[in-house]
């Protein structure tokens, strides 16, 4: 199952980075929404590498199993420059304009909820910006209920519900249906906890599900996340170890798929598919190990569960988890 939910060729790829780059250079979207949107133009060629363009010099790189490796993709033709005098006017029309201020600041107003603000940042500023910023979007339909934000994806219909652990320290934003949160001793969808695995506390965790009761006992038509960090555990194992390890391990009732490189600054790691979970098609799931570059803590995750149709929400807790690694004991 890919749960990238797009497959894309090379001149696919070079078309919509430079889209990107020129809303970048505009003042169209922030430096944070283009690193969301590069990320997904993840190219796999014929031999089950992946590229990946620069976010500096939008030059392709390859993963080489531990890093990213400037190079050319097999049979590659550059984009050809447009003709001199073809190059559409950078200044958006008032119409444009209008349209991509509204995009940008939705992002923006995600980003101020979903992600503490740098500590340099005076915090008046911060509030000021926030309140500027909901006031506009307020028309547009960005829903808070029970204090909780809700955040439209792509997709006109679903939403996101930001949850935490209980510490505040790890927080991710799953599909708003999956409306039960679990924010103290979370288990997997086997019932297994990390602490359990590592025979003490490792860490906060924090688990969202449609359906408790279903989660745990495996019924028909569950589906939910269940996520960690944890200090400990980065300095015992290795990425490659974790991503199959604990909670993370569904070699018992479950195929193995494929297993590839993750990579979303601060983070990087492995992502590990399973398929055929208790001999049924739809049953998938994925696990994922990924830490900073520092490797203070790593963030274990799994996505369980019936989950056809909701490829979207499972790239969406990929893109959006955070960890507070000094914060963590």
């Amino acid at each position: 199952m890919d749960f990238k939910g797009h497959k894309i060729d090379f001149q696919e790829a070079d078309r919509r980075y430079a889209e990107l780059k020129h809303q970048l250079d505009s003042g169209v979207i922030s430096a944070e929404e283009f690193d969301t949107q590069r990320r997904q133009l993840l190219v796999q060629d014929d031999e089950g590498k992946w590229w990946a363009k620069s976010r500096k010099t939008g030059e392709w790189n390859y993963h080489d199993g531990s890093g990213w490796v400037p190079g050319s993709p097999p049979g590659y033709q550059p984009p050809r420059a447009p003709p001199i005098g073809s190059t559409p006017s950078r200044k958006p029309q008032p119409k444009q304009q209008s349209r991509q201020l509204l995009s940008s600041q939705a992002a923006l107003f995600s980003t101020f909820f979903r992600r503490k603000r740098r500590r340099e940042a005076p915090r008046w500023r911060n509030i000021a910006a926030a309140l500027a910023v909901l006031a506009v979007l307020v028309g547009v339909g960005l829903i808070a209920e029970a204090g909780v934000m809700m955040v439209k994806d792509r997709n006109p219909t679903l939403t996101y519900a930001l949850v935490k652990d209980d510490s505040g320290k790890l927080s991710v934003e799953v599909p708003s249906e999956w409306k039960t949160h679990i924010t103290s001793e979370p288990e997997g969808e086997k019932g297994i906890t990390w602490s359990s695995f590592l025979g003490e506390s490792a860490g906060p965790s924090v688990a969202a599900v449609n359906d408790v009761n279903a989660w745990r006992s495996g019924a028909r038509g569950h589906k939910g996340t269940y996520l960690l960090a944890s200090k400990k555990l980065a300095q015992k194992y290795t990425d490659n170890e974790l991503v199959a390890l604990g909670p993370n391990d569904y070699s018992s009732s479950c195929e193995a798929g494929t297993r590839r490189p993750f990579d979303r600054p601060p983070y990087s790691g492995k992502v590990q598919e399973w398929n055929n979970c208790s001999g049924q098609s739809d049953h998938t799931a994925i696990t994922l190990a990924a830490a900073p570059e520092d490797r203070e803590c790593v963030v274990l995750l799994q996505v369980g569960g019936y989950l056809q149709g909701e490829e979207e929400g499972v790239q969406h807790i990929l893109d959006t988890f955070q960890a507070d690694c000094n914060g963590i004991d």
